[in-house]
């Protein structure tokens, strides 16, 4: 009898902590998607919706910029996917470890386009946003921008740094290779450039000539390979507290 009850109480002390960390996740995620609010840009060719976040505004100076490309997964017109992956939420967790003043944009790319594609109607769209949002904010540094991008969202980083040379302090590319790019432009912005050596959809070799030719051009390359990883294991390894120091170090 004894044993039983023994097991009863077990039983019930499992479920009351599971119950316990499941509030405490569930709260936790309430907290971060409150943090997001709601907005839309668009021009004549484009909608771009997006969310915003400013952190830690009780900090002084001026707010930096950081903007987040999502990947191909989470295109779509809903306004919430781009914002519940791994890799903005370490961005955001940092900045407020770190206490950065700060205006994070996380935009959502539609299902009929890339952020990297050719006729570059979503590229322009996204300066086109970025210019406003610093025209519109005088707290914004326009030496702070920073821009960061995951799987399509880091092809997304290359195009950007390439065909706006001179807006980024620094940028961040993971698990992703340059389309539409030119070195001599990329050399303008330092770039962090994580890879992942198991990756079957961006290889490794696909973005080394890229690197070799920013380099010549006395681009301020960190290029990282983490060799155990593959294209979804690498996100949570690249966005880490080391490699976004080294990002935000850097001022126009």
């Amino acid at each position: 009898m004894r044993k039983i009850l023994t097991t009863i109480v077990i039983i019930f002390a499992t479920l009351l902590s599971l119950y316990s960390q499941q509030k405490t996740d569930t709260t936790g995620n309430a907290e971060y998607y409150r943090k997001f609010a709601f907005r839309t840009f668009s021009n004549e060719s484009i909608t771009l919706p997006y969310r915003e976040a400013a952190l830690c505004q009780n900090g002084s100076g001026k707010s930096a910029l950081v903007i987040f490309l999502h990947g191909g997964s989470h295109r779509g017109d809903d306004n919430k996917s781009q914002i519940r992956g791994a890799a903005i939420r370490a961005i955001v967790s940092y900045l407020e470890k770190s206490n950065i003043k700060s205006i994070v944009v996380a935009p959502q790319c539609d299902k009929d386009h890339f952020w990297h594609d050719y006729d570059g109607k979503v590229s322009t769209a996204l300066k086109q946003l970025i210019d406003k949002l610093i025209a519109d904010n005088s707290d914004i540094d326009s030496k702070c921008v920073y821009i960061f991008g995951y799987s399509s969202g880091g092809a997304g980083v290359w195009r950007m740094i390439s065909d706006y040379p001179d807006t980024f302090a620094a940028a961040m590319s993971v698990a992703s290779y340059p389309r539409n790019a030119y070195p001599k432009n990329i050399a303008q912005t330092a770039l962090c450039c994580v890879m992942a050596g198991k990756d079957d959809k961006a290889k490794v070799s696909l973005v080394k000539p890229t690197i070799k030719e920013t380099q010549k051009y006395g681009g301020t390359i960190n290029f990282i390979v983490e060799k155990d990883c593959d294209h979804i294991s690498v996100c949570p390894v690249a966005f880490s507290d080391n490699n976004l120091d080294w990002v935000f170090n850097n001022k126009k």
